[in-house]
């Protein structure tokens, strides 16, 4: 569509083919590549220096052939019929990209010039078939010399991985989700938290424990939610029946751990301090206290988050709070907004006004409300 100066603003992809001298070669690569990813599966689609054919591969490079002074990376950007899909029920388009900057022959070729008088002179006669033999060298040289330079760089390895289909990652990805812990195939996409956020936290993930300091600081980073970690939160733990003191009977004749002041132990149940901590959300907005409510995903999410990142042999619980002027009257319906959920925002109304904010305690056990059960 044309502009106030009656200019027309063309595709990045339709811009790069009129005016090739103002792209980096990298560059071009790059967008031809994007463009090829979003067409309708009507171009060849392989990677550059891959195992596929020149003729299946998504650019098709050819070098300057003329003698002339280069001036920019890509010279031409054209599309065309890829010779190897003549025999298919239907035919793929191929890009054809000519380069200044390296070849076999030309102003900045590494063969003796007489070769390059010679190719212009076949041409001349329109003759075009030593240019074409040259070319299928200079593309594989042109296309290795690309690899070797994306081989190494993160953001387009990313970026390359991103636009094929596969899921598995790329080099860098999977060295940074080996150090977060998600390096096997077994523990990919498996968390409500997507990988690509936990990668971006593998800085934490990646020491031997996690600290309170460095959890609170991934909640805030992922959820959005200022909390406090306090630690050492006693609770009683059910003992192994293997430990548990027993007289002597028909099964275990000289009983088991009833030794008195060595190895005798009343009761089924001990107190353990190190084992569990409590993860305070501090006070919030009524919106945001019912995005965490019970069975919802970010509630979910965020419980999960933490047993990872804590590990499974420690337990926790949630301690959320909501201040008391955010305390709305409960209205049976079934808006979304102001649906009631028993045990969370149901208040009850009180003739003394309280003060402190309203706490719940929320056990990282707790089930998800089963929605095949009847409402009342």
């Amino acid at each position: 569509m044309a502009t106030s100066r009656r200019r027309k603003s063309f595709t990045v992809i339709e811009r790069l083919r009129r005016e090739p001298y103002n792209f980096d070669f990298f560059q071009a690569v790059r967008l031809v590549e994007r463009a090829v990813s979003m067409s309708d599966g009507d171009f060849c689609n392989e990677p550059i220096a891959g195992a596929a054919p020149p003729s299946k591969e998504l650019i098709r490079f050819s070098a300057q052939s003329g003698l002339s002074f280069v001036g920019s990376d890509v010279l031409r950007l054209e599309k065309k019929q890829s010779a190897g899909t003549e025999a298919q029920e239907h035919d793929l388009n191929q890009w054809h990209m000519e380069v200044g900057f390296t070849g076999l022959i030309g102003s900045q070729g590494v063969m003796p010039y007489y070769l390059t008088e010679l190719v212009q002179k076949e041409l001349r006669e329109n003759n075009t078939a030593l240019r074409d033999f040259l070319d299928m060298f200079n593309h594989r040289h042109v296309s290795l010399f690309y690899q070797a330079w994306y081989k190494y760089q993160l953001p387009v390895n990313y970026e390359r991985q991103r636009l094929r289909t596969e899921r598995d990652p790329d080099l860098f990805t999977q060295a940074i989700a080996s150090l977060a812990g998600l390096g096997t195939s077994e523990m990919r996409y498996r968390m409500p938290v997507p990988d690509e956020a936990m990668l971006g936290m593998a800085g934490h993930l990646s020491q031997g424990h996690c600290s309170a300091a460095a959890l609170t600081s991934m909640i805030k980073h992922y959820f959005d939610l200022t909390v406090s970690v306090e630690q050492f939160q006693g609770q009683w733990d059910e003992l192994p029946k293997d430990i548990l003191c027993r007289l002597p009977c028909d099964e275990a004749p000289s009983g088991v751990n009833n030794c008195l002041g060595i190895n005798t132990i009343l009761g089924t149940h001990c107190f353990q301090a190190q084992n569990k901590f409590r993860v305070i959300i501090e006070p919030m907005a009524y919106e945001q206290f019912m995005t965490i409510a019970p069975g919802t995903q970010k509630l979910e999410a965020l419980k999960a988050f933490i047993k990872f990142s804590a590990g499974v042999e420690m337990d926790f619980e949630l301690s959320v709070s909501l201040p008391t002027e955010q305390i709305s009257p409960v209205q049976l319906n079934r808006k979304s907004e102001s649906e009631p959920l028993l045990g969370w925002n149901t208040h009850m109304a009180s003739e003394h006004e309280a003060v402190d904010p309203v706490q719940i305690t929320l056990s990282a056990e707790n089930l998800s409300p089963d929605e095949a059960l009847p409402t009342a």
